[in-house]
């Protein structure tokens, strides 16, 4: 009878045990995800989820917002969203946590302003977007700089329900060693009760088979019963059910003490860790936003050059680019083959990007496409709520070696043009040219700029013929810079590569009187005419990148890329 108790003690106190654990693995089982929300009806246009409330979690983040006609998402850097919000009123969602509650919930700030109204939808500052009808969502890339813009279409209220989901990170379930130890006592009862059944079948078996006929009680012999000592005397019923109960109480402190062993999960609700912030300063673009940004230049280039229209070309093309292009679209207007059109600008394959890593405006990025013919484009940014526009578009020089450039997660350190860290003053960099081109043999700047490639050998072959050409007129070749818009991002070496807009000038004037010079080709169709008495003056624009080295640096200068546009053909004494 003992055996059998303690048998199905010991299995209850095990199923007791494994029911303890299992309902303690389910209690701490790890958070999927978490969601806080706030349900307002805001009074600003704009509210901005700062990245300190997107990375109070681990895992991935995703923003879901409605309740407007239009709902409008976009990631973006956290300081350019700053400088886009400038002084417009707005409002920031900050993560508020009640520990006692173990619950989060976002907190409406309000900032105050007086800043103009836009609608942010088709803006380039935007790392991704999305714009739904009555909602939307967006998640959030990986980063810890990334903020997200909440709109509608810059007037109307922002929507009013919002809404942060973080899917988090797989976490293994806390250890429990109840489970376990539960069923090995279950086992151990189970194995305790068999034995016990086992056993009395057995002394019940031997007892009908074994025992034979009983004896024959003995006569003439007075039966008598021998008095047990004290001692021996089998135990009352009472101590036996004290000793059980002692039995059950140690039984239920074990488990009681096991029940405690179980990890305790900690919600990560009660404790959110924000990232810090930066501490260097990162790219201004990434690889996404380039590729459609570069995707909406080019159309509206593509577009402009097929219908030749000057005006519709600057919505994406300013400085250098939008002279040379509207060049060749007035070139282009002269003559009926449909060849003489301008190159065409490529989208891709891209070859190289480098975005410059600044928080300042204007800002740049330069990016290598083509696959045959390679080019180098230059993309600029002139504020915040500006989008990029091709500044300058350079065909690279066969042969030439690019330099080495930060990877594209780092961004390239935009260079100030009267930096003090560079071997050669870019702003002199025309002239020197110019120099190289009109005094090949005798230039004083040859040791410092390289000379030897395709662009400056053939503009010194051209000079050279159109001297020998036109030996009854004086000749002037001038060089100058272009405008002041000039690009530098620093290259691995600590130097800078710099792209630049420079005019070459062509002048023409008969040395004797009643003499007259003769022009062909693209000059006279501008011209008008094939020949002028007074005088031709010619303006050719080209658009140059330069390899210029770190100071201290005995290195020359490199000229990487070219490309050159006729301007204008006029006749000297008719301006």
């Amino acid at each position: 009878m003992k055996r059998f108790v303690i048998a199905i003690t010991t299995f209850v106190v095990g199923l007791s045990l494994t029911a303890i654990g299992i309902v303690d693995q389910v209690r701490n089982s790890p958070l999927e995800t978490i969601r806080v929300g706030i349900e307002a009806a805001p009074d600003r246009p704009f509210v901005i989820i700062p990245n300190r409330t997107l990375t109070a979690y681990p895992g991935e983040v995703e923003v879901i917002a409605s309740g407007a006609e239009q709902v409008f998402l976009a990631t973006v850097r956290e300081s350019d969203a700053t400088a886009w919000i400038a002084d417009t009123a707005h409002q920031e969602l900050r993560l508020i946590v009640d520990i006692e509650a173990k619950k989060a919930t976002l907190n409406q700030f309000d900032r105050p302003g007086e800043g103009d109204l836009v609608d942010p939808v088709g803006q380039d500052i935007w790392r991704n977007s999305e714009v739904g009808a009555e909602n939307a969502k967006i998640f959030v890339p990986q980063g810890n700089e990334t903020a997200v813009l909440v709109a509608s279409d810059g007037s109307a209220a922002a929507p009013s329900s919002i809404e942060v989901k973080w899917t988090l990170p797989p976490q293994p379930l806390p250890f429990s060693p109840l489970p376990p130890i539960g069923l090995a006592l279950m086992l151990a009862g189970s194995l305790l009760i068999l034995i016990d059944w086992w056993l009395k079948r057995r002394r019940a078996s031997v007892g009908r088979n074994y025992r034979g006929p009983k004896p024959p009680r003995p006569t003439g012999l007075i039966p008598f019963k021998i008095a047990l000592p004290q001692r021996l005397k089998p135990p009352a019923k009472s101590a036996r059910r004290g000793r059980r109960g002692l039995s059950f109480v140690a039984l239920s402190l074990i488990t009681a003490s096991l029940a405690g062993c179980t990890a305790t999960y900690e919600s990560p609700i009660v404790s959110p860790s924000p990232s810090a912030a930066a501490d260097v300063l990162t790219p201004v673009m990434t690889r996404d936003q380039l590729e459609r940004i570069l995707g909406e230049v080019v159309a509206v280039v593509s577009e402009a050059d097929a219908e030749l229209d000057r005006e519709g070309i600057e919505v994406r093309v300013t400085g250098a680019a939008l002279a040379v292009r509207r060049a060749a679209y007035n070139l282009a207007r002269r003559t009926a083959e449909e060849n003489d059109g301008p190159e065409p600008i490529l989208a891709g394959p891209i070859k190289l990007f480098l975005p410059s890593a600044t928080d300042t405006w204007p800002r740049s990025v330069m990016v290598v496409t083509g696959e045959e013919r390679l080019q180098l484009l230059v993309l600029t940014q002139a504020s915040p709520r500006d989008n990029y526009q091709l500044q300058n578009y350079t065909s690279l020089l066969p042969g030439a070696t690019f330099p080495e450039v930060s990877a594209e997660e780092l961004g390239a350190n935009a260079v100030k043009v009267d930096s003090k860290f560079l071997s050669f003053d870019p702003k002199k960099l025309p002239e020197a040219v110019g120099d190289l081109i009109n005094n090949p043999a005798e230039s004083a700047w040859s040791a410092l700029i390289n000379a030897d490639n395709q662009y400056i050998n053939d503009l010194v072959t051209f000079q050279q013929n159109l001297s020998e050409t036109l030996s009854n007129a004086n000749l002037n070749f001038g060089h100058r810079l272009g405008d002041n818009q000039i690009v530098l991002l620093s290259s691995a070496d600590g130097g800078a590569l710099v792209a630049l807009y420079m005019i070459d000038t062509y002048t023409i004037i008969p040395r004797s009187p009643g003499e007259a010079v003769a022009i062909t080709g693209d000059e006279a169709l501008l011209l008008g005419t094939g020949g002028s008495a007074t005088g031709i003056e010619t303006r050719y624009g080209a658009m140059l990148l330069f390899h210029v080295p770190a100071s201290g640096s005995e290195s020359p200068v490199q000229l990487l890329g070219a490309t050159q546009q006729l301007l204008t053909a006029i006749t000297i004494g008719a301006r």
